[in-house]
């Protein structure tokens, strides 16, 4: 065997180590290969998701008009500092990224010059519930602050200016309780992973928010943003443009509900006005009243305390969700119950002496005028708000005909109005008496229905609606605050479904023009209940209430006042009651007058200011 020299020793072992460099260069390439080239789109993927944001915009909430065109309810935009714990979270324990996020916010708002308005525990809640909605650690920044934003914090990771659209009222406390209000919407997207993060959305809470939310919602888009590890956004792709909802408009008519809130002034209580042609209610007025600001982008401990706290109960939409006994505005739909029983017309005269007794047994009842009336018609007996006239006609008559026709006439039952939580009042029967009292409905109980105080109870836009209907001689329209919805404003406007139908009473011409002048003579004759309410070159009818409520040596009175005008030609339905006054005449009849002297155009007066 041959024995290798030195030198060849030496060749030897260069050719190895060779050989040996030449594959470990082989084994370093292949796994470049390997990495860059069969597994590069894996790596891809990864870094575009964690350079890129996938974020779901909502739509551009609709408005909501008047009748006119004017805006009630719009969008604005917010500019906020938020934070996105998804990307400030740190491995290991909980702790570990609130701390993190703790010491970013005491840093921030050191820099920005405002204190911090989110508590540690605020932030481990969102973090733990919604970690992919962004978390506004300050709202509506103004441009001073968002300049020391830019200079001496700037985008950075989890950390970012965003514009968010905040609900806003033009008129503040206008028309408060019918429009509703807003707040934040839930997750929105059920399909976990899709979005990194989610723009919260506003969703109807209340009123005319909560009832048309569906219409007013737009449908939500979706966005690429592409970020550095600094934050600092290079490019913006929108995936699917958001879709704006539609525009509500009202039959309301922000004019005349501001007149209407003006008349009202601080007195609690309610007018309603509507348009007897058609049903469009034009005024929903309520006192007291809150401003629709200050409930969003969301409400407050203080200001939701205040309000619940409030004796006054302003959240109540009074015109709809209060029922009252209506006293003697009930009186001229007692009237018409008897003509059109047949048992009575409209000559029918009774003799009042101050009192009336509905038993042997039973205590008198005493008329408003204890001296008595006289002998009276039925046209008389409404203007001059006769209590023994209307006890001597239910007793002739019995109390099915004002059942049916009160029923008939809507009270007892909602109206269908696109309002949120309406009331019906209470329409009595001896099977509600049975239920509530274990008692049946007795002489007593029905001569007290017929001057509208005991167990019967109605709206105030229950009682508009019957007067409308006796306004336009007898059509009962179905009341409506909803003109139409578009998304913009070239198309026209469309319903959800059609209005139903008016309904036309079959009534007597000659029996709807007896209640009429009963109501004309309430303010224009001399001895009307309501001639305090005259104005100057207007003819038009109405009918005076006051009923007692409360116990027995602490009588409260609320003040009733319906009416329709111009008499020859309605166009308008009014009702107006204060909840607690001192009678028709003192409190409902001048806001009235106000009213018509405002609207007609006969020399006003003056307005009070609430």
């Amino acid at each position: 065997m041959h024995k290798l020299t030195d030198t060849e020793r030496v060749r030897l072992r260069i050719r190895l180590l060779l050989g040996l460099m030449l594959f470990l260069q082989g084994g370093i390439l292949a796994f470049l290969w390997n990495l860059q080239v069969v597994q590069g789109h894996t790596f891809q993927d990864q870094i575009s998701s964690q350079s890129l944001r996938r974020v779901r915009h909502p739509g551009h909430r609709g408005r909501i008009l008047d009748r006119n065109g004017m805006v009630l309810a719009d969008n604005r935009p917010s500019v906020g500092i938020a934070l996105y714990p998804e990307e400030l979270r740190l491995p290991g324990r909980q702790s570990r990224t609130l701390d993190r996020i703790d010491a970013l916010l005491d840093e921030i708002s050191e820099n920005i010059g405002l204190p911090r308005t989110l508590t540690r525990e605020q932030v481990a809640r969102h973090y733990r519930n919604e970690r992919m909605l962004p978390l506004l650690a300050w709202r509506d920044l103004d441009d001073r602050t968002i300049a020391r934003w830019a200079e001496r914090v700037g985008p950075r990771e989890g950390v970012d200016l965003l514009t968010e659209p905040v609900r806003f009222y033009p008129f503040n406390d206008l028309l408060a309780q019918t429009l509703g209000y807003v707040g934040r919407g839930g997750m929105a997207d059920p399909d976990e992973g899709r979005f990194h993060f989610q723009i919260p959305e506003m969703e109807g809470k209340a009123g005319l928010e909560l009832v048309f939310d569906e219409l007013l919602r737009g449908e939500a888009g979706a966005e690429l943003v592409r970020i550095d590890v600094a934050s600092y956004k290079h490019n913006v792709e929108v995936l699917v443009p958001p879709v704006r909802g539609h525009d509500v408009h009202l039959t309301l008519d922000a004019r005349l509900q501001n007149l209407a809130e003006r008349i009202l002034g601080s007195e609690t209580g309610s007018i309603v006005l509507m348009d007897p042609r058609n049903g469009e209610v034009l005024a929903l007025a309520t006192y007291p009243r809150y401003d629709l600001n200050n409930m969003v982008p969301f409400i407050s401990h203080s200001v939701w305390n205040a309000l619940i706290q409030d004796p006054r109960r302003p959240l109540v939409n009074r015109p709809v969700r209060e029922h009252y006994a209506p006293g003697s505005t009930i009186k001229p739909f007692v009237c018409l119950a008897g003509l059109l029983s047949g048992q009575v017309t409209e000559d029918t005269t009774y003799t009042c002496h101050g009192s009336y007794q509905p038993g042997p047994n039973a205590a008198p009842m005493h008329c408003n005028n204890r001296f008595g009336h006289g002998t009276l018609d039925m046209r008389e007996a409404i203007a001059r708000s006769c209590n023994v006239y209307m006890w001597r006609l239910a007793e002739d008559i019995g109390y099915d005909p004002m059942f049916a026709t009160l029923e008939g006439l809507g009270a007892g039952q909602q109206t269908g109005i696109e309002v949120d939580f309406e009331v019906s009042g209470i329409l009595p029967t001896d099977a509600w008496k049975r239920q509530r009292h274990n008692d049946v409905l007795r002489r007593g109980d029905i001569a007290n229905i017929s001057i509208g105080q005991g167990f019967l109870t109605t709206t105030p836009l229950q009682m508009a609606l019957m007067t409308a209907t006796i306004a336009n001689g007898g059509t009962h329209h179905a009341p409506t605050l909803l003109r139409g919805f578009r998304r913009h404003e070239e198309e026209p406007l469309e319903r959800l479904e059609p209005r139903p139908a008016p309904v036309h009473k079959a009534w007597d011409p000659v029996h709807v023009a007896a209640i009429r002048e009963g109501m004309l003579g309430t303010v224009m004759g001399d001895r009307g209940t309501g001639r305090n309410a005259r104005v100057d070159g207007l003819a038009y009818a109405a009918k005076t209430g006051t009923a007692q409520y409360g116990p027995p040596g602490n009588r409260r009175y609320r003040s009733w006042m319906i009416a329709f005008a111009p008499y020859d030609n309605p166009r308008l339905a009014a009702v107006v009651l204060i909840d607690s006054g001192l009678g028709s005449g003192v409190d409902a009849a001048p806001r009235m007058q106000l009213l018509m002297q405002a609207l007609f155009g006969a020399p006003r007066g003056e307005v009070p200011r609430g």
